[in-house]
């Protein structure tokens, strides 16, 4: 009878370390899913602050490109026309620009684009925009972002061109302001 008493008593410390060890675990389940949802909320709190300097950033662009006058219909003498001929800008900031380019020939222009050329005096080597292909006869209307970049305060002349099709371009003025 004595081995069965100790058995009794092996058995109560057994049953008191699985409940242990179930508190244990329990414990260490609930910890994960409270880590789990921490993450979860700073994880959306990030995406949110993200989105939100993102979307201010995208509304200044399009406040910009919306603001920009449109430029005049492109015609057979004159395949390039601009939003303003003469753009005034702080060294540093970002410009829009509307460029409508009228395609004269008899071919099909693959990737179409503006693109400015002011030499040695001002290398502006921030140009964004979409190209696009003009058929035969077809214009379109470009927005082109141009970053100013660093240069002395001064007034800069300028082409710009279809990309590729260097015989059509059009004047045009930079003014560099500090």
């Amino acid at each position: 009878m004595g081995n069965i008493g100790h058995t009794k008593v092996q058995l109560k410390k057994e049953v008191e370390i699985m409940k242990t060890m179930k508190r244990g675990s329990l414990s260490l389940s609930v910890n994960a899913i409270v880590i789990l949802i921490l993450a979860i909320v700073m994880l959306g709190l990030g995406l949110g602050f993200i989105k939100g300097m993102f979307g201010k950033v995208s509304l200044q662009l399009e406040q910009q490109v919306s603001a920009e006058p449109i430029p005049q219909v492109p015609t057979g003498n004159e395949p390039i026309t601009l939003s303003r001929e003469m753009l005034v800008s702080t060294a540093g900031s970002k410009e829009v620009i509307k460029v409508s380019i009228l395609n004269p020939t008899d071919t099909i222009w693959n990737n179409a684009k503006p693109i400015i050329d002011c030499g040695t005096d001002l290398s502006i080597t921030d140009q964004k925009v979409n190209p696009r292909d003009l058929a035969q006869g077809k214009f379109f209307t470009f927005a082109l972002l141009v970053g100013v970049p660093q240069a002395p305060a001064n007034t800069y002349l300028c082409k710009i061109a279809v990309e590729g099709q260097a015989k059509y371009s059009k004047d045009l003025t930079i003014r560099v302001t500090q």
